[in-house]
């Protein structure tokens, strides 16, 4: 196929039911997500790991394209498998192409794309290793693949419990997925703070949590840091070769 990010917008919404599943986790995924001190943190991530050069983005899991600003709305393809959940995306952003189609299988030619962002998604699905040999397809030679997800090793592990999770990694874990799949990982490590609910209780706490969040770059590289936070973060390539 050789669709380009404009030709194949809208595929999967006209008129199409939302997929198996998908009528419980609008107002979870798509109303809730992209709020809080974290989900900044997340963005800024993204924003700090995704090549300037990258002209055709997609966010695999995109809701209601929370992200799509750090990315940059004239560059990003927006993908969920929740028809109904995007025509509210398509409200708010009219101007962005959106596809209604499953993780593993994307209506995309081969090296299609300059990089993929996967942010708290791929814990979601059953196919996993499939699903990144999927990104790879899509993924030019030296293209960029971003993966967010919960630390399974975090000490707290409330803070991302949750019924729709199938699959939680750690950094061993994902690094052998990504290397399986045939990425070459470029950075891995965790953001976020290596203490959560325990804390909440101490006044004012939400300062210290706010600065430390506006600092998880920094903080996560110390060695003391480097494991202990919420969200595992990894920064993958396609090799070139």
């Amino acid at each position: 196929m050789s669709e380009t990010l404009e030709d194949i917008t809208s595929i999967g919404l006209n008129g199409a039911p939302p997929l198996d599943g998908a009528n419980g986790l609008v107002d979870k995924h798509f109303l809730r997500r992209g709020y809080g001190v974290e989900f900044e943190m997340e963005a800024d991530w993204v924003r700090f790991h995704l090549p300037r050069t990258a002209r055709r983005v997609a966010d695999i899991g995109c809701g209601s394209g929370t992200l799509f600003s750090a990315i940059g709305t004239d560059r990003v393809l927006g993908v969920d498998f929740c028809a109904r959940g995007l025509r509210r995306t398509r409200q708010r952003f009219p101007s962005v192409p959106l596809v209604c189609t499953n993780a593993v299988r994307l209506p995309l030619a081969d090296a299609r794309l300059d990089a993929v962002t996967v942010q708290h998604v791929v814990e979601h699905i059953t196919a996993y290793e499939q699903a990144c040999r999927e990104w790879l397809r899509v993924l030019r030679p030296g293209g960029v693949l971003l993966v967010l997800t919960p630390n399974a090793s975090f000490r707290d592990p409330t803070v991302y419990a949750d019924d729709t999770h199938v699959h939680l990694f750690d950094a061993d874990d994902l690094y052998g997925v990504l290397a399986s799949a045939g990425f070459t990982v470029v950075d891995l490590r965790t953001i976020g703070l290596p203490w959560f609910r325990r804390y909440h209780g101490i006044p004012s706490v939400w300062r210290l949590r706010r600065f430390v969040t506006r600092r998880a770059q920094w903080l996560s590289a110390w060695p003391q840091w480097r494991w202990k936070g919420q969200t595992l973060c990894c920064t993958a390539r396609r090799p070139v070769n």
